[in-house]
């Protein structure tokens, strides 16, 4: 075989940045060269590949005895000392080595294993009678002649390892076997703008084999032990093809001297330790010798499927493709080693060793099952690291950092190629990921697709590990991996989007940023109802559920508590959803846990792509790994807890310090309400008040952000919230299950009542002094059926908003809409004109929420009508610049509370912030994180700065609003800006530079540390010391003084300098006993020597802790700065209110500028008073055009009292004014003929005018409305097993209900979802109750002609249709197609219309001509005979009383009936 002249490297390791110098073997000698070759039996299972340094025995695989007697006579001639030339099939190059020793196997059997010496200092033991070789030197035995070489063609996976690698595994018993194949990525500095195609140009890997995560092993090594010698045999095995296309291990026959042509490339031999060889992939093929490098970039040709993220790690048990471990062969996806493990696949157990199908499995921790993965090969230190920690965080996708970059490994690594589109690496193990840098755009590709991410870091250096490795005590073992810990746990519900996030989906609002909600269920005692509802006849007004609720907005860091009854539909757990959107439910599972009804309900009511996830009762935490054992206590829980516990939550709050304490004295093992008086205060009236719901909510929430290691950063923001969903059913449910508790001893009602109480001061309504009668509302309840009208109407008196339900709010498409369930195409899309996020945060809120108060109602629009066209619309366009560069204020404030957190040094409540991993983590992009630190503070100075700058643009303006006034002026002038902003904020302009901390440059500034200052000044102090104490040698010590003088010189000046301030002097200088050499330099005359006295050695040793000092409070400088900033939060939080306000209240002034939108009127409704509303050329908010794409028709509606003039007087204190219409419209109308666009815009223009905004009308004056009930369209529950009929008859329930005479009651086509004659009556009789018991105003669409027959007398109903224009056909025409066509008009008619034209619009939708005809010809003979065509009656109520007075007159008259009369009055009843 030819011989290379410049041979390459043995292959590296896995990671590049990790490997040794390259080893360059120098060709073999022209001697004569020889191979043996033979195929060796299966080994076996005890004949691993590792060794066990402890016992002194090094094992190696057992080569086949059967050898020619060719081959025999070839290894007979090496001996010790005989020069060899071993060949590396990977490398395609001989190794020159030189036999060291013969290693016999016994004394009848001596065999032919050696251990070799490379040049390179390395060494192995071999059987030689499995290798090729050639003899190129040295000693020969006697007699021996050189022969042909002999080949071997099976493939060889080797380890070498070097000296200094022995003592790093001497107490492992096996190591892994394989080349360590190079991986190389390239990354820009700085991802900032960084793509896809970006990063896929930027980033290269080479893809390695199965010895994964070798990396930071061959790094952490120790120094050599000679005495303890490790060393790795690998031997080849001859690996024959089947019939089936499957490998065979064979034995190679007697006198076999070649190969046969089915030999396999390689082998994995780690694979053949308990004798099962492992088949190959069928379609397996020989690698090319190329270089196997492949950018991120390149698409693979096996990309898995999309896998489903709440089944992640578990795969449906099916059969598994064969994999190969050969490390040249990149395995598809579904036929890699995991694939094959049963206990990450078919078999899963949890931690406790639970099956699946265990009422309290948990799929967050993972039973490993060690024999079964070690019998696919031995296990690094590494791999059990991250075995050990998946167990741990089974359904989490990990990215395991090694170097400066983050791995996939296993099933993580099926989600990296599904999801990011990464490559397969090569080699049995799935394998794949990503430089550091590249941390943030990937995580976010991940968490969106529904991915739970654990970020793991290395909390050590290899340095460090080697120190610490050596102080350990002898004889306990070293560790052979650095330390790694769980950093953080990224999901919807937990992203904070801090410096390592990628923000820019969050600018542009494509990222999910919705809250963490933790619900927690109980049913209410005593309740003589099931949850079908099917007893009793009160059954809809029951509370059947008790709720706790906990939110948790990480973006912020805003935490909201509530605890509410419900009732069987769960109608206010419904609100809550709708309201807050969360991207992320928690529930409570288990035997004992939530109802079976609460799941289904729960992903029917969340938006899509909700992560909805159960906590068990008892959980298991996950333990710490870091290295100190303070740090583990700090951070540890226990191994089992229970989250659901309300009395423990409060004991690790206590313990975590979250939260101020009231003092200094009280031990942290505390629970109940001690030391809680300094606590947030909602949270102190939950734990004071009793409201265990709300608490045990919180628990599992606390749970969970501890398990994400973001608890923390979120918590103490100190940002605690009340929340009760509003109540329109108007039932018990809104009340405690206890039927006698009070509103001041009822934790519900409590904390209903700080809501308000909040409420009213996000809406700005507590500005400005409030009259009596608008004072802040207590939480009240009040039935519709009460039989006492004054206290109905003194009710009225304490209500001060719109209540909203979540039903409402997702038919009228208030926040999102329906088709595309985005914000896209909503009411809140239309009318959001903000400029900062925390501004678009404060108008949903508001849009949410619309007022009742006439009185709260004028002052807000008051506000918006000076913004809009008054003295301060000028100053208001300026403003609009300045809060477009506030930014969101309130996120940046999160993150730099969270940065500044661990920088306070002595601070016992800090020290759980001080002991996160996160603090200890080894990054490697540390610049680039840095600018992104710095950059977020910066946003946020020259976002206040902008703020600060507000109220000077208002201070000329002539403002007659007392709430804008409040809101633009400063504080020192009775307003909500803080004064003393900008003086606050220069202080940090002056003293941080931004463009220095940028680069990592920053040190604190005088004044800013005092223990930064002191260690300076100490500094400073021993330099003069120093000099003084040269000036005191030169003068009276040294001789002669002069040349002293001139020539003393301290060396060794820089901080990190050994040896510091040595004294430098020639050595003809005298110097006293006390100056101690330590070095020379020069010889003859010119030497110089160095010298060091204890005077220095002194000085020099608190100049060094002065210098730790230093440099430990430079490091710790920018997190100072953000320390001392956050110290002011109360400022900017208070900044951030009022420029939240302005930007809400400037949105809403831009909607009142558009062209067609007017001011409504605002009307007082007395008891005496009826309520009523007045809209003129109304227009749907959200449509602009119709769907045929003309101009949006605009209508008048006029329902009950209508104003008579501009002032708020009505008319209609007796029902019969002329100027009174009904309160009840019935719609009837063609299909698509606008009947649901007038319903929704009457909806949407009431909830505008009550928020304070104009409306898309020329005229609207209005009574305010307490509630609004909307039933409209076609939809089921599937998944809580309601039918679409049932959903439209619970919403009208809730209406029947809840319905006051102030309410706004829409319903469109009630009854459709039976039978014609059941859905007939139910409508009827839910108009009679509405016109006649609840008397509230009501739009009741439908196309039940005989209901409109039925009340077209009816003086409290007036009837109504969407008129339009027909084309009838001629009577005889059965062939026109092009007749029968209707025009759409949208406009609202007086009467009934006569038809629903249900056909022409099948004609429009293009069923075919002879469905049409038979449909129009069977529609006229129904008609027909409903109209009572065919000699039949009907009785309405028109009629109906008339008969009966009749038949009474017949039969009180006395004496014999008169037959004839009564005999009429029966036909007509025909």
């Amino acid at each position: 075989m030819a011989k290379s002249s410049n041979p390459p490297p043995k292959q590296k390791n896995l990671f590049s940045f990790f490997s040794k110098k390259e080893k360059t073997a120098p060709p073999p000698s022209a001697a004569s060269a020889s191979s043996a070759g033979a195929t060796a039996k299966s080994a076996s299972a005890n004949g691993g590949l590792g060794n066990n340094a402890s016992s002194g025995q090094e094992s190696v695989r057992k080569g086949s005895s059967q050898l020619s007697a060719a081959q025999l006579k070839h290894l007979s001639k090496v001996c010790v000392g005989t020069k060899l030339a071993v060949y590396w099939p990977d490398d395609k190059e001989y190794y020159p080595c030189v036999v060291q020793e013969h290693r016999p196997k016994a004394k009848e059997d001596p065999g032919h294993v050696y251990r070799l010496n490379y040049e390179d200092g390395e060494s192995e033991i071999v059987d030689l009678a499995t290798e090729r070789f050639k003899i190129i030197g040295g000693k020969k035995r006697p007699g021996d002649e050189e022969e042909g070489e002999k080949s071997n063609d099976g493939g060889k996976r080797r380890r070498i390892m070097e000296s200094s690698d022995e003592a790093e595994f001497d107490d492992e018993e096996s190591m892994d076997e394989g080349d360590d194949s190079g991986s190389e990525y390239k990354m820009a500095a700085d991802d900032a703008s960084m793509d896809d195609e970006e990063l896929d140009a930027d980033v290269e890997k080479e893809e390695s084999e199965d010895d994964w995560m070798d990396s930071d092993e061959e790094e952490e090594e120790e120094a050599p032990k000679p005495k303890k010698k490790v060393a790795k045999k690998v031997t080849v095995t001859r690996v024959g093809v089947g019939s089936d296309g499957s490998k065979k291990i064979t034995p190679t026959p007697k006198g076999d001297r070649k190969s046969p042509a089915g030999i396999a490339e390689s082998v994995d031999f780690s694979s053949f330790a308990s004798q099962t060889p492992v088949p190959f992939a069928s379609n397996a093929k020989k690698p090319a010798a190329a270089s196997s490098k492949k950018a991120l970039s390149q698409p693979s040709p096996m990309v898995p499927q999309k896998l489903d993220p709440k089944l992640h790690g578990r795969k449906p048990e099916a059969k598994v493709p064969p994999y190969s471990d050969s490390k040249d062969v990149t395995n598809p996806s579904g036929s890699h080693m995991h694939n094959h493990l049963k206990f990450f696949t078919t078999n899963r157990h949890d931690i406790n060793r639970r099956p699946a199908g265990h009422p309290e499995y948990s799929p967050r921790t993972l039973h490993v099952h060690w024999g079964e993965l070690k019998g696919h090969g031995n296990i690094t230190p590494a791999q059990e690291q991250w075995w050990n920690i998946k167990a741990q965080y089974a359904d989490t996708v990990l990215l395991f950092k090694t170097g400066k970059f983050y791995e996939m490994f296993h099933d993580d690594a099926d989600v990296g190629v599904s999801v990011l589109g990464h490559s397969y690496m090569k080699g049995k193990t799935a394998h794949s990921g990503f430089p550091e840098g590249a941390y943030g755009l990937n995580v976010a590709k991940l968490v969106e697709a529904g991915y739970c991410v654990a970020r793991v870091e290395q909390t050590e250096t290899p340095e460090t590990m080697k120190a610490r490795n050596k102080a350990k005590p002898k004889g306990h073992p070293k560790d052979k991996a650095v330390c790694r810990e769980v950093c953080a746990v990224v999901s919807k519900g937990t992203r904070t989007f801090c410096y390592l996030d990628d923000v820019s989906m969050l600018d542009k609002g494509e990222a999910s940023t919705g809250p963490l909600i933790a619900v927690k269920e109980t049913l209410v005692e005593d309740n003589s109802m099931d949850e079908d509802g099917a007893e009793d006849s009160e059954a809809g007004t029951k509370a059947v559920y008790e709720y706790g609720v906990t939110v948790v907005d990480a973006v912020t860091g805003v935490v909201t508590l509530g605890q509410f009854a419900d009732d069987v539909l769960r109608s206010r757990l419904l609100t809550l959803l709708t309201s807050f959107g969360p991207s992320q439910v928690l529930y409570e599972g288990g035997q004992t846990g939530a109802s079976k009804s609460l799941l289904p309900f729960l992903k029917s009511a969340c938006p899509p792509n909700t992560i909805v996830e159960a906590i068990n009762q008892k959980e298991h935490f996950p333990r710490s790994t870091a290295v100190s054992i303070d740090d583990r206590i700090t951070m540890v829980r226990g191994v089992i807890e229970h989250p659901w516990n309300g009395e423990k939550t409060v004991k690790e709050l206590h313990k975590r310090g979250y939260y101020p304490r009231s003092s200094r004295n009280i031990d942290d093992d505390l629970s109940g309400t001690e030391g809680i008086s300094r606590w947030p205060e909602i949270l102190r009236r939950c734990i004071e008040g009793g409201a265990t719901l709300a608490m045990s909510s919180f628990g599992a929430a606390l749970y969970y952000l501890q398990r994400s290691l973001v608890d923390n950063e979120i918590l103490t923001m100190g940002i605690v919230k009340a929340y009760a969903p509003p109540n329109t059913s108007g039932s018990e449910a809104a009340n405690s299950a206890s039927a006698n508790a009070d509103a001041s001893g009822n934790p519900s009602n409590q904390l209903q009542g700080m809501y308000e109480k909040e409420a009213r001061q996000q809406g700005g309504m507590d500005l400005v002094e409030q009259s009596e009668e608008a004072q802040p509302a207590r939480s009240i309840n009040f039935p519709p059926s009460a039989t006492n009208e004054a206290d109905a109407y003194a009710s009225e008196a304490n209500i001060d908003h719109l209540a909203l339900d979540g039903t409402t709010l997702s038919n009228l498409e208030i926040i999102n809409s329906i088709t595309s369930g985005s914000h896209q195409g909503s009411l809140l899309s239309k009318i959001d004109a903000t400029l900062s996020p925390h501004g678009s945060r404060l108008l949903r809120a508001w849009l949410l929420r619309p007022m009742f108060r006439k009185a709260d109602i004028d002052r807000r629009a008051d506000a918006v009508e000076e913004l809009a066209s008054g003295s301060a619309a000028v100053a208001m366009e300026e403003a609009r610049g300045l809060l477009k560069k506030t930014g969101d204020i309130e996120r940046l404030l999160s993150r730099v509370h969270s940065m500044g957190r661990a920088a306070a040094r002595g601070d016992s409540d800090n020290s759980h912030a001080a002991a996160h991993p996160a603090e200890r983590a080894v990054m490697y992009e540390g610049q680039m994180h840095t600018k992104r630190k710095v950059g977020d503070f910066s946003k946020l100075l020259h976002g206040l700065r902008s703020a600060a700058d507000i109220p000077d643009l208002f201070t000329n303006a002539d403002i007659q609003s007392p709430m804008l006034s409040k809101i633009v002026r400063p504080t020192d002038e009775g307003g909500c800006f803080p004064s003393g902003m900008k003086e606050r904020l220069d202080w940090f302009f002056d003293n941080v530079d931004i463009q220095k901390a940028s680069k990592g440059e920053f040190e604190p500034s005088p004044g800013m540390d005092e223990e930064y200052d002191a260690a300076c000044a100490t500094i400073n102090d021993i330099k003069r010391q120093l000099d003084a104490y040269k000036d005191e040698m030169c003068s009276s010590e040294l001789h002669p003084r002069n040349a002293a003088r001139s020539s003393w010189k301290y060396v060794n000046l820089k901080d990190d300098s050994k040896d510091k301030y040595l004294i430098e002097l020639p050595a003809t200088i005298e110097v006293p006993p006390e100056f101690h050499m330590k070095g020379k330099r020069g010889k003859g005359a010119k030497q110089v020597n160095k010298y060091q006295t204890p005077e220095v050695m002194e000085m020099v040793k608190e100049l060094e802790r002065a210098i730790e000092i230093k440099n430990d409070g430079k490091a710790a400088g920018l997190a100072l700065v953000f320390a001392k900033f956050d110290e002011a939060r109360p400022m900017w939080m208070a900044a951030t209110n009022a420029t939240a306000m302005l930007d809400a209240l400037g949105s809403m002034a831009q909607v009142a500028v558009r062209p067609g939108f007017t001011r409504p009127m605002i009307l007082e409704c007395p008891p005496s008073a009826k309520p009523g509303m007045t809209v003129v050329q109304g227009r749907h908010p959200c449509v602009d055009t119709t769907h045929s794409g003309g101009n949006f028709i605009p209508n008048d509606l006029v329902l009950g009292s209508k104003p008579q003039s501009t002032d708020d007087a009505f008319f209609g204190n007796d029902d019969s004014s002329d100027e009174s219409e009904p309160n009840c419209l019935l719609l009837s109308g063609p299909n698509m003929g606008g009947k649901s666009t007038l319903l929704r815009q009457t909806c949407l223009i009431t909830i505008l005018a009550q928020m304070g905004s104009y409306v898309p009308a020329e005229q609207c004056a209005l009574t305010p409305v307490d509630r609004i009930f909307t039933r409209l369209g076609a939809s089921d529950r599937i998944l809580c097993g309601q039918s679409t009929f049932f959903v439209e008859l619970a919403e009208t329930s809730a209406a029947v209900r809840g319905a006051t005479r102030r309410s706004l009651v829409i319903m469109d086509e009630l009854g459709r979802g039976t039978s014609t004659f059941d859905g007939t009556a139910i409508a009827s009789a839910t108009v009679k109750h509405l016109v006649e018991k609840n008397g509230c105003l009501t739009l009741f669409a439908t196309h039940y002609h005989s209901l409109l027959e039925d009340w077209k007398n009816e003086p409290a109903i007036k009837l109504g249709h969407m008129e339009c224009i027909v084309e009838e056909e001629e009577e005889d025409s059965e062939e026109s197609t092009e007749k029968n066509n209707i025009t759409f008009l949208y406009t609202l008619g007086e009467g009934p219309c006569p038809k629903s034209f249900g056909v022409n619009v099948a004609r429009l939708a293009g069923l075919p001509d002879d469905v049409l005809q038979r449909a129009k010809r069977l529609s006229s003979e129904f008609e027909a005979e409903m109209n009572g065509e065919a000699g039949r009656h009907k009785i309405i109520p028109a009629t109906a009383e008339k008969s009966v007075d009749d038949i009474s007159k017949l039969f009180s008259e006395g004496g014999e009936v008169d037959a004839e009369k009564l005999k009429q009055i029966w036909q007509s009843f025909q």
